[in-house]
């Protein structure tokens, strides 16, 4: 949607975003699939518009970085999979409170929380040596990214004539 262009306003910027997840929520597995699909041009392909917890995609020199929100999470609470491609992320967090002899809870807001995320790797994303952590409540998976070295170089074909084969 192009809103922002045509109105150069943080509310109609929001407006935007909004109406973007409520597509992407609603339609998402049949605009999901990336255009580039097979060319290698694909970067992260996600299953936003099943979940909605926020995770920030960060291209460094030498590897992805994945970082979401997990507060009150433990290591133990979640969960990193690698299937072929498909990086999927688990989290379980349940939040139990004893009530104790002679208290009176008035209210309990806190609740239970879970999410579950699948990135689709880019084609320079190395399977191997994928890492997860979690301080303070962040969770940060790093992928690392295939050396260029690795990356076949361009090379020139020399054309010969027939007679010459």
């Amino acid at each position: 949607m192009a809103l922002s262009l045509v109105f150069n306003d943080p509310v109609f910027a929001e407006m935007e975003r909004m109406v973007d997840r409520a597509f992407e929520r609603s339609l998402g597995p049949l605009i999901s699939e990336s255009p580039n699909k097979g060319s290698g041009q694909e970067i992260f392909r996600t299953n936003a518009g099943r979940s909605a917890h926020a995770f920030d995609i960060i291209e460094r020199k030498d590897a992805y970085e994945l970082v979401a929100d997990a507060p009150g999470f433990e290591p133990s609470d979640v969960t990193v999979e690698l299937n072929d491609r498909t990086l999927t992320v688990h989290g379980k967090h349940a939040h139990e409170r004893k009530q104790q002899e002679g208290e009176r809870v008035w209210r309990s807001e806190r609740r239970a929380v879970q999410f579950s995320r699948a990135f689709t790797l880019p084609d320079n994303a190395q399977l191997e040596g994928i890492t997860a952590s979690l301080d303070k409540g962040i969770l940060t998976v790093r992928v690392p990214k295939v050396p260029d070295s690795a990356k076949p170089q361009p090379k020139k074909i020399t054309v010969t004539s027939a007679a010459a084969a």
